[in-house]
């Protein structure tokens, strides 16, 4: 017999796989197939992100670009030397009343009709999460370079933003970075983007205040007991509860509220033309990524009211002692100089008249 009947046919077509390694090569395809359709959902997912993160960039950047600037120039000779962290930031708050007017341009005419109403210097520390705002009397009664004394906020009216940072740079001896003018007019745009402003009041309960009603609000001083102690109160009161309304997670996180926001500051604030696009961009990034941080409120040392010479009822500031606290504040030492000091900070909400 010939043994070759007995051998395997090679010629033989091969046996259909198992079931098993048919659901083994079948199913490694599908998950393969699955993996892929996920990869490329999260790379769509992903570039339709970052173009519309780079559209709100572009379009954060025109809104800052719309923030009006102003040629302010602050360099001269006999400045203090500046003592702040090389980020910290002096800041000069000015709250001025157009009453409806356009602000911008009465300050590019030059125009000395405007009176500088609400008056702060708001430090940002070094790692932009703390800072202190600290208020002066418009009464304070002051040396003005070139008029000598007069009420703190004559010197707006004489000299403008310029003349006001000499004035306190020189009465207070510290080094100021930028001026911000602020139009009263302007907090009922950014009152009204967050939904209104709501407000403690004395009895204990709250109320919400529209843009209208928040302009009322940091206008008032007449009938209030302290005069302009209290407005002061008031202001920062405000401002306190529109910082913790705008950098809430909630808002911050909302690229159009903050688009919005951006767009308001635009009709509330004036800037130094030496305040860039970049700085101001990093502020704001800073805030949208990490909030507000602490911020802490205060008014300038004083022993109250007096009579000026020709017979004007003027604050009297303490400047020794608000030297030492502005000084403490620049050099970002401001917790060492609670130690040993009390400040006049502003009352809780509750307390604010």
């Amino acid at each position: 017999m010939d043994s070759r009947e007995d051998a395997p046919n090679d010629d033989r077509p091969a046996e259909p796989p198992t079931s098993k390694s048919h659901r083994d090569r079948s199913g490694g395809f599908i998950r393969r197939h699955k993996a892929l359709t996920v990869l490329i959902a999260l790379a769509t997912v992903a570039a339709v992100v970052v173009a519309g993160l780079g559209i709100w960039v572009w379009t954060l950047n025109n809104k800052i670009d719309d923030i009006p600037r102003v040629d302010v120039d602050l360099e001269r000779d006999d400045r203090p030397d500046r003592t702040q962290p090389k980020d910290a930031l002096n800041v000069l708050l000015v709250g001025v009343d157009g009453r409806g007017t356009d602000v911008r341009q009465r300050l590019e005419e030059g125009d000395t009709g405007l009176l500088s109403d609400t008056m702060m210097i708001w430090h940002l520390e070094e790692d932009h999460q703390n800072s202190q705002v600290v208020s002066f009397p418009r009464d304070s009664w002051v040396d003005i370079p070139g008029y000598g004394e007069a009420k703190l906020n004559a010197a707006f009216s004489y000299g403008g933003p310029e003349l006001l940072v000499q004035t306190l740079e020189d009465t207070l001896d510290i080094y100021i970075d930028h001026i911000a003018v602020v139009d009263f007019e302007g907090f009922k745009g950014i009152t009204d983007t967050l939904g209104g402003v709501e407000l403690e009041t004395a009895g204990g309960g709250t109320q919400n205040y529209d843009g209208e009603e928040a302009l009322e609000y940091v206008r008032e001083r007449k009938s209030l007991p302290a005069g302009d102690f209290d407005r002061i109160d008031r202001q920062q009161n405000f401002l306190r509860q529109v910082l913790h309304e705008a950098t809430r997670t909630g808002t911050r996180m909302n690229p159009f509220t903050v688009d919005n926001l951006i767009g308001d500051l635009g009709q509330l604030l004036v800037l130094d033309d030496d305040w860039s696009n970049g700085e101001i961009r990093d502020l704001g990034f800073d805030v949208v990524t990490q909030g507000a941080g602490d911020v802490v409120w205060m008014t300038a040392f004083n022993n109250g009211t007096g009579t000026s010479a020709d017979g004007q009822s003027i604050v009297l500031l303490d400047v020794e002692k608000t030297k030492e606290l502005m000084a403490a504040i620049s050099r970002d030492e401001f917790e060492d100089y609670l130690e040993d000091n009390r400040i006049d900070r502003l009352p809780k909400p509750e307390d604010v008249p």
